[in-house]
């Protein structure tokens, strides 16, 4: 697996100045050699061999969804983490996940750091399994405001704890998800093609009988973004492939296209914000420059209803970010494509919550997935963003909601 021209540019800009077409190692061995250049201490190493002792303490990111760049002990009771960003320049969307255990039981505290000046954005999750994750108790945290380090306190055996900053819903976890789905007869799944590092991007259509119009959905494009990009789009998919009545019939008039993990590359990794060749994804929706954004826009392009002509009539793509929950919506600047059905959409949710909800308008000049929906595919679309530290269970609840009353919305536009 070759790094890409802009895998190149970043070990460039980091310490090589190597030329196009000098690298021709594997991903993992350019992520070591930027690491010797970048004068810290193992980071950027691969997350399949990254193991760490100090003391009795040990610390692994031998998992998918790992990211973990250092581990030192500070004082006696005091042991720090340090995480570093897949590539720069990135927004602060500091991911970190990693194991924990000790020889003995014991005590400590335990510091999550950040190079490059960022500072910790998310509560910490655990886990003894790395599948039931709960939020660390606010009273065993604490963070540094100037420094933007945060300190939990910990209880250590011999038994691996799971720390992250989000549920660690990896690849296999939204795989082993579209695999159960494949398993409806009218569900199919379909592999468009692979990511940069060489992994299936999968898709999914639902088509029951012969409908005349479509959804198209996408999500999990920056890997951090759980409690959007994969709690609310599976909640929100979960109930319109339900068994209601109103889901039942939106099935029969309308299909839905769907690539729930836009960027399994960047998931797998660990990664804060990037595909492997350092690439937001959500910002290459004009010049389409990375292998994931051309097949989804080639397959979606390709399916029966891929034009507002051909029955096309909404789009959303899943994120979330640290003010969530809100919606992007089309600018108010007038454009060919009318609002009709979103403001709709918005004024029911409104209604039946009886609160108003958090709508900003974005320009279709921005290379936006919701944006190609909107220019190429002429329908009206969102990027819906939930919040990072909201309840799962109102994460879940509204994501249902939200897609119960978008059904309602396009039914009765048909």
């Amino acid at each position: 697996m070759n790094p890409s021209d802009n895998s190149k540019r970043l070990l460039s800009a980091h310490c090589l100045a190597l030329n196009q077409g000098e690298v021709r190692n594997i991903f993992w061995l350019a992520a070591l050699l930027l690491t010797a250049c970048t004068g810290v201490d193992d980071a950027s190493t691969s997350p399949k061999e990254g193991y760490f002792k100090v003391g009795s303490i040990h610390a692994d990111a031998d998992f998918d969804g790992a990211r973990l760049n250092k581990l030192e002990q500070i004082d006696d009771a005091i042991y720090r983490v340090t995480i570093s960003p897949e590539a720069l320049p990135v927004n602060n969307s500091p991911w970190y996940a990693f194991r924990l255990w000790s020889d003995d039981n014991l005590n400590i505290e335990l510091e999550i750091a950040y190079t490059d000046s960022f500072k910790n954005r998310y509560l910490p999750k655990r886990s003894k399994d790395g599948e039931v994750w709960q939020t660390i108790d606010s009273s065993l945290l604490s963070t540094d405001t100037t420094t933007g380090i945060l300190t939990i306190n910990l209880e250590l055996g011999p038994e691996k704890l799971w720390i992250a900053a989000q549920e660690n819903l990896n690849t296999p976890y939204i795989e082993n998800w579209i695999d159960q789905l494949a398993e409806r007869p009218t569900v199919e799944k379909a592999e468009i093609g692979n990511s940069v590092l060489g992994h299936p991007l999968l898709a999914l259509t639902v088509a029951e009988g012969r409908p005349e119009q479509a959804l198209f959905i996408v999500g999990r494009q920056h890997p951090p973004e759980v409690p959007g990009g994969t709690i609310s789009l599976m909640n929100f998919v979960e109930e319109v492939l339900g068994e209601s009545e109103l889901a039942t019939q939106f099935r029969e008039r309308f299909a839905v296209y769907m690539v729930s993990l836009a960027n399994p590359d960047g998931v797998s990794m660990g990664h804060w914000r990037h595909n492997a060749n350092g690439v937001d994804l959500n910002r290459d929706w004009i010049d389409f420059t990375q292998p994931e954004t051309q097949l989804i826009r080639d397959w979606m392009l390709s399916r029966p209803h891929g034009s507002y002509n051909q029955g096309a009539r909404f789009g959303i793509d899943f994120h979330t970010s640290y003010s969530g929950p809100y919606l992007l919506t089309l600018d108010t600047i007038p454009h060919r494509v009318s609002p009709q059905r979103t403001n709709q959409w918005i004024a029911s949710i409104e209604s039946q919550l009886q609160e108003e909800l958090d709508i900003r308008p974005r320009s279709q000049d921005f290379p936006y997935c919701y944006n190609w929906f909107i220019n190429q595919l002429g329908v009206e679309a969102v990027t819906y963003e939930e919040g990072d530290e909201k309840p799962r269970s109102e994460i879940r609840e509204r994501a249902r909601l939200y897609a119960r009353i978008l059904m309602e919305v396009l039914l009765s536009n048909d």
